[in-house]
């Protein structure tokens, strides 16, 4: 036992010389308690004064203080690591001594989230409400049209964004979308952009071309809005032809809605019965078409919760 103690004691030094008073390494300060002064000398581990120990009696001040991680290396290649309790390991003294200068950390508290499970309309109505910007959106929302062809808040955005955002929304106009779903949707891509300029879109994504931002503002709003579904009859290749670039901007597109909105559901998966779309939290980027959705799942969950008992 005493040998592995000393082993244990050899292990905290970095520099090939033990750092701890209990060292048994030549030129190393031993430990100054007679008890483990004797223990090096018969090869024995005396405990520490308060460790309790059935070979040496009760020290009447409880058990050594810490995890000891015991890690094995075979021609320096991790084969197994262990952790076990400090007391009754043979390293007590090294663990009293590091407790007295401050180098153990304390118990470590993890917080682990339960998982409660919601009745179906509970937690659609709480989808509801993290789509529409909360429960007083949500009870107030209804199915009226966005004003057509709202122009484009430049006072909402940074003076130096403002030439890059007439850029950007010239692109969007290019797009198909508006002739294909109505002037609504320009008026959601155009509220989009002064949303994005308002969470730092323009900062993040300086060196991206104006018809790239135009094509992400452009994606966001129709992911947002339910509008590449299966069944709906445009495909998002379709929509996004006109603003002058290639390829799905999906990534900048689902960064920004995160930047808006949050995750699209907190609690791992959306319900079953809600579509899969981006979450903006603005009843205000939203179109009538999918607006008027929301309102009959929101009626469809407030019946069944006044139902329930």
């Amino acid at each position: 036992m005493g040998e592995r103690w000393l082993r244990a004691v050899e292990s905290y030094d970095e520099g090939g010389r033990s750092t701890s008073r209990y060292g048994g390494t030549a030129g190393g300060e031993d430990c100054s308690c007679d008890d483990c002064v004797a223990a090096i000398i018969s090869g024995t581990v005396p405990p520490h004064p308060g460790v309790s120990d059935p070979d040496w009696g009760d020290g009447g001040g409880g058990g050594a203080p810490g995890e000891l991680t015991e890690v094995v290396l075979i021609d320096g290649q991790l084969v197994d690591v262990r952790r076990r309790p400090v007391q009754g390991s043979g390293y007590e003294c090294a663990a009293y001594e590091l407790e007295g200068r401050g180098l153990l950390r304390g118990p470590t508290v993890v917080e682990r989230t339960l998982r409660v499970r919601e009745e179906p309309h509970e937690a659609m109505l709480d989808w509801l409400a993290r789509v529409v910007g909360g429960e007083e959106s949500l009870a107030d929302l209804d199915a009226s049209p966005l004003p057509a062809g709202e122009d484009l808040d430049l006072s909402a955005i940074p003076s130096w964004a403002r030439e890059r955002a007439r850029l950007v929304d010239e692109h969007v106009q290019g797009a198909f979308a508006h002739d294909l779903v109505g002037p609504e949707l320009l008026t959601a891509c155009r509220r989009l952009l002064v949303r994005a300029a308002g969470v730092g879109a323009f900062e993040m994504w300086r060196e991206v071309r104006p018809e790239a931002l135009a094509g992400t503002v452009l994606h966001c709003a129709v992911k947002a809005n339910d509008l590449s579904a299966d069944g709906y009859p445009f495909a998002m290749k379709i929509l996004l032809q006109g603003v002058g670039t290639k390829g799905y901007p999906t990534d900048r597109s689902r960064r920004l809605a995160g930047l808006l909105g949050g995750a699209s559901w907190p609690h791992g998966r959306h319900p079953r019965e809600a579509p899969d779309v981006y979450v903006l939290g603005d009843s205000g980027l939203l179109v009538s078409r999918f607006r008027r959705d929301l309102v009959r799942y929101r009626d469809r969950a407030e019946r069944l919760a006044e139902q329930q008992p």
